[in-house]
C-alpha cells in the first residue's frame, strides 16, 4: 500500500500544487495582506513555492526510497523513524535554504533573507513532520492489516487441515456396528447379507471419493445416507425410517463432506431405537437452509463419541456461511439447521 501510494503518479502530480498554495496563504499571512491575495495569487511568487513544494515533496520521496535500500522498515522500526525524520530535515533545510537564498538574491534582488529563511524552513520542516508521519501511519497500519491476515490465514489453514482430518475419520462405532448387523444377518439370510456388504464399502467409498473436496452437493449428500439407512433398517426394521422431502433446486446446492452421515450417526447414537421408540429421520429445507429433526429418546449414556466431530462440523460451516450450523432439542426433538452454500462459477 505505502509503496503504491509513495509510487503513485496522481499523488505526485496533484499533491505539490495544492500544499504549494497552501503554504503560500500562510507565507502571506506573514508578509503581506490577504487583501492582497488576488493581486499575487498569479505571480512568480506562487509558481516558485509550488516548485519549491514539488521538489520538497519528490526529495523527502527520494529519501524514503533510499532508507527502504539502505534500512527497510522490517528491521528496527524505532531506528528507521530516527533516520528518516533527521533525513528529511537536513534534505528540507538544505532544500528550502538554497532555493530561497536563489530565488530572493538573483531573482528579487534582496540581500537580506533572515526572516525569510526562518519563516519558510519552519513551514517546510513542519509540511515535513506531518508528511513522514503520515507515511509511518501506512506503515503501522500496513502491519496491522498483515497481522490480521495472518492470522486469518493461520485459522484458515488449521481449518483446512480439521476438515480435511474430519473428512478422512472413520468412525470405528459405525463400523463395528455395521459388521454385528452383516454377521446377524449372515446367519439368517445370506443374499441379505451380501446386499448390506455392498452398502458397507458405499459408505466408506463416498469418504473416500471426496476426501479431497471441500464441498459436495446436496444431491450427492442424500444418495450417500441411502446404504448407512440400508445397513440399519436391517436391524431395527419398522423402528427406523427415513423421511426426505427435499426441493429439487436446491439439491444443486453445496456442504461439506460426510455432513448427512454424521448427523445420521449422531441420530443413531443418542437414541434408544425399538418398536415402541421408532426413530424417524425427518429430512426438508426452508429456502436455502437444510432441516433434519427427529424425536429424542435418548440413552442413559451421556457421552456421545460422534459429539466432537459434530461439534467440529458446527465450526466449519461458521466459515463457510454467516448463518452457520445450528443445533438445538426443543419438545423432546432434536433438531438440526445447515446452510446450503451456493457456489458461484467462474467465468
Amino acid at each position: 500500500m505505502t509503496k503504491y501510494f509513495y509510487n503513485s503518479y496522481i499523488f505526485r502530480l496533484t499533491a505539490p500544487p495544492l500544499f504549494g498554495i497552501l503554504i503560500y496563504l500562510l507565507i502571506l499571512m506573514f508578509f503581506d495582506s490577504l487583501n492582497m491575495l488576488t493581486e499575487n495569487f498569479f505571480s512568480r511568487e506562487v509558481l516558485f513555492v509550488i516548485s519549491l513544494t514539488f521538489i520538497f515533496f519528490e526529495g523527502n520521496r527520494l529519501v524514503i526510497v533510499i532508507l527502504n535500500k539502505i534500512y527497510p522498515v522490517t528491521r528496527d522500526l524505532t531506528l528507521r523513524i530516527i533516520f528518516q525524520y533527521i533525513s528529511s530535515i537536513i534534505f528540507t533545510i538544505l532544500i528550502v535554504s538554497t532555493f530561497l537564498y536563489a530565488y530572493f538574491t538573483y531573482i528579487e534582488g534582496f540581500n537580506a533573507i533572515r526572516t525569510e529563511l526562518i519563516t519558510f524552513n519552519s513551514i517546510y520542516l513542519f509540511t515535513g513532520i506531518f508528511y513522514n508521519l503520515f507515511f509511518f501511519s501506512l506503515i503501522f497500519l500496513n502491519k496491522k492489516n498483515e497481522s490480521k491476515v495472518n492470522r486469518e490465514k493461520v485459522l484458515r489453514e488449521n481449518l483446512e487441515l480439521e476438515l480435511q482430518s474430519f473428512k478422512n475419520q472413520v468412525n470405528p462405532e459405525l463400523l463395528f456396528q455395521s459388521l454385528e448387523i452383516i454377521i446377524s444377518e449372515l446367519h439368517r439370510d445370506n443374499k441379505s447379507a451380501d446386499g448390506l456388504i455392498g452398502n458397507l464399502s458405499e459408505i466408506y467409498r463416498y469418504t473416500l471419493d471426496n476426501k479431497d473436496n471441500e464441498l459436495v452437493s446436496l444431491k450427492e449428500e442424500l444418495i450417500s445416507i441411502i446404504p448407512i439407512f440400508k445397513v440399519f433398517k436391517a436391524k431395527f426394521d419398522k423402528s427406523f425410517s427415513l423421511d426426505i422431502n427435499v426441493e429439487d433446486r436446491v439439491q444443486k446446492l453445496n456442504l461439506i463432506p460426510g455432513t448427512m452421515q454424521l448427523l445420521l450417526e449422531f441420530a443413531l447414537s443418542e437414541n434408544i431405537v425399538n418398536e415402541y421408540l421408532p426413530l424417524i429421520f425427518k429430512i426438508s429445507n426452508h429456502e436455502n437452509l437444510l432441516l433434519v429433526n427427529y424425536k429424542l429418546n435418548k440413552k442413559l449414556n451421556k457421552i456421545n463419541i460422534v459429539q466432537e466431530r459434530l461439534d467440529f462440523l458446527i465450526k466449519a460451516y461458521a466459515h463457510y456461511s454467516e448463518k452457520g450450523h445450528r443445533m438445538w432439542s426443543n419438545n423432546g426433538n432434536r433438531y438440526f439447521e445447515i446452510p446450503l452454500i451456493e457456489v458461484e462459477e467462474e467465468r
